[in-house]
């Protein structure tokens, strides 16, 4: 049987086809100067068809083309594999009379090739690519030596802008590394492939570390930082290891399965555990690493880095280091995200948002004296979302100041009506130190009063001291602005925050609130009485009030009234109600509890 002659391949095919890999992996983008190129290459040589045409190992395949149809053909049919062989110019003026194309099924059938040149597309250090081609469907005379050049500067034009493509799509600008849509592209490539390999992300830096950072020393310095990690980074994975920036702080590589985990880790966080240093300010990096094999049963619809560095995260909030992709951990990320995303627009929905009030009583005259205002959140899809899910999620994000002005604004609204309507309890808000580290939160609550016309004495400022406060003495400033107003101050959650006793030396509070925690186990733990009586007697020997919060059984009740806390909440005394089932709660079970609440008294 008569058979063309299909072209060797080079002796440098290995380095060749590597090179292919780095520039050329580019079928899924369609290049508009490229596009022009074949298009003015067909129209200068009046020729029907223009080709640029890369060989990979097995197949050629058009990266821009102009008359034809299909975009690719086996290499061993190709007349670029011959093109690639030579240094400058391959020129078959008879396709049908060159022993080695007669036989080829391009010139016996479609697209007919009778006349070929092409020029190969060679890299600055001599690999060649593929071709620039023109073909014809008639023979034709030899091209002038002009003719030449003007094809081959073409083809020098097809390589710069193969080089320019790479680095405007594949180059992380700052850093030199490949990118995150290379990295896309590269995992696509393995699983066409059959191939599993480990995806490994690595994150160097907590985002509020990284924000400290970028605050202290400016934008420019985490980017210069994270070059030295990268340099750092590169030279542990090996040079046969291809490193890609994803984040700011974030890199990737790829791994052969069966890569021991705990030894790359050991490895990678022993080389940094040494600061990284820029301008001689050195920097000690939070790592966290993740793993995600690559499975080429889910060729699609995977957005595989995310999973890597959904893993990569939860290491390092977890403090374990390095961790697999686990599906739970990265569904409580995703429900987390989408949280943070509804609360947005919550915040203007009128019907997702609402509060609730927990009774709070005087234990002397059994009646309700406040009520502490809770945030509740219906979402429209997921249902009732409890606020020790959304709240912290909200605490690390801007949203948490504006969650508070809702309460707020809500709260002062609810509290005019009732003050209308003969009811002066006070209305308890929860607010965070971090709403009072500018005079913004305090700004507002004043303009709420003003439009309500509520006098300040109507409200209580529940202060939970259970983060670190960052900026104290503006926090005493907001809060004696607050007092001024005839505000009370209350400590909320008092007992398990960082400064206690501190705090009240420093900030203008009139009460203090124990923590849940401490008043559930007093009936059976020793150290917990005399915890919560010490506590009790230093805040009154300072002229503070105490609250007990979380009072849950009749004997807690008549324990922290007998100590001396002068009031007293929690599901013992009343649940969270809405602000219908307060007023029956006051019209029906208040007289029924404060007769309990006498009883008690004088049982005591």
């Amino acid at each position: 049987m008569i058979t063309h002659f299909a072209a060797p391949y080079p002796d440098n095919e290995i380095p060749r086809a590597q090179r292919v890999t780095e520039l050329c992996y580019l079928d899924t983008v369609q290049d508009e100067v490229l596009d022009r190129i074949v298009t003015l290459a067909a129209e200068s040589f009046g020729v029907p068809i223009s080709l640029i045409s890369i060989l990979e190992e097995q197949q050629q395949w058009f990266l821009a083309k102009v008359g034809i149809a299909v975009s690719s053909t086996p290499r061993d049919i190709s007349f670029c594999g011959h093109t690639i062989l030579v240094d400058e110019f391959l020129e078959v003026p008879n396709a049908l009379l060159d022993p080695r194309f007669r036989h080829n099924v391009l010139v016996t059938g479609e697209p007919e090739i009778r006349y070929y040149a092409g020029v190969p597309l060679r890299t600055p250090d001599g690999l060649a690519l593929g071709s620039l081609c023109i073909i014809d469907r008639q023979p034709r005379e030899p091209l002038s030596a002009r003719q030449r050049a003007t094809l081959h500067q073409l083809g020098e034009l097809v390589v710069y802008r193969l080089h320019e493509l790479r680095t405007t799509s594949f180059i992380d600008r700052p850093t030199g590394l490949m990118n995150r849509i290379r990295l896309e592209d590269d995992i696509h490539r393995h699983l066409s492939a059959g191939e599993e390999p480990l995806l490994i992300a690595v994150d160097f830096l907590s985002p509020l570390f990284l924000n400290d950072i970028v605050k202290a020393l400016g934008y420019s310095f985490p980017q210069h930082l994270v070059k030295e990690i990268g340099r750092r980074l590169s030279a542990l994975i090996g040079q046969d290891c291809v490193l890609y920036r994803i984040g700011l702080t974030r890199f990737a590589f790829i791994k052969p399965f069966g890569e021991c985990l705990s030894t790359l880790f050991s490895m990678l966080s022993a080389a940094f555990a040494m600061p990284v240093i820029h301008d001689g300010i050195p920097i000690r990096t939070q790592m966290g690493m993740g793993a995600l094999q690559l499975d080429k049963a889910s060729l699609n619809g995977r957005d595989w880095v995310r999973l890597a560095v959904s893993a990569a995260d939860n290491a390092r909030d977890l403090g374990i280091g390095w961790s697999v992709y686990q599906g739970e951990l990265d569904v409580a990320q995703q429900r987390a995200f989408r949280l943070l995303s509804s609360l947005s627009s919550a915040l203007e929905d009128r019907e997702q948002l609402n509060l609730v009030f927990q009774p709070r009583i005087n234990f002397e005259t059994g009646t309700c004296c406040a009520v502490e205002a809770l945030l509740r959140w219906t979402h429209p899809a997921l249902g009732p979302i409890g606020p020790a899910e959304f709240v912290p999620l909200a605490e690390k994000t801007e949203l948490i100041r504006l969650l508070s002005l809702w309460v707020v604004e809500a709260a002062i609204r609810q509290a005019k009506q009732w003050r209308e309507n003969g009811h002066h309890f006070k209305v308890a808000i929860n607010i965070s130190p971090s709403d009072l580290e500018g005079p913004a939160f305090t700004d507002k609550l004043v303009e709420f009063l003003e439009r309500f016309q509520l006098e300040g004495s109507a409200l209580e400022i529940e202060f939970t001291e259970g983060a670190l406060i960052k900026n104290l003495a503006e926090v005493r400033l907001q809060l004696k602005r607050l007092r001024a107003l005839g505000i009370d101050i209350s400590i909320d959650d008092f007992g398990t925050g960082y400064s206690n006793w501190t705090y009240l030396k420093e900030l203008p509070a009139t009460s203090v609130k124990l923590d849940r925690s401490l008043i559930k186990d007093i009936q059976n733990q020793e150290k917990d009485r005399r915890l919560v009586t010490t506590l009790i007697d230093l805040a009154q020997r300072l002229g503070y009030k105490v609250v007990a919060e979380g009072i849950e059984n009749q004997a807690n009740f008549n324990t922290v009234k007998a100590w001396g806390c002068s009031e007293g909440q929690g599901f013992f005394i009343a649940p969270p109600l809405t602000g219908q089932e307060l007023m029956q709660w006051l019209a029906q079970d208040g007289a029924a509890q404060r007769f309990a609440l006498d009883e008690n008294i004088k049982d005591l």
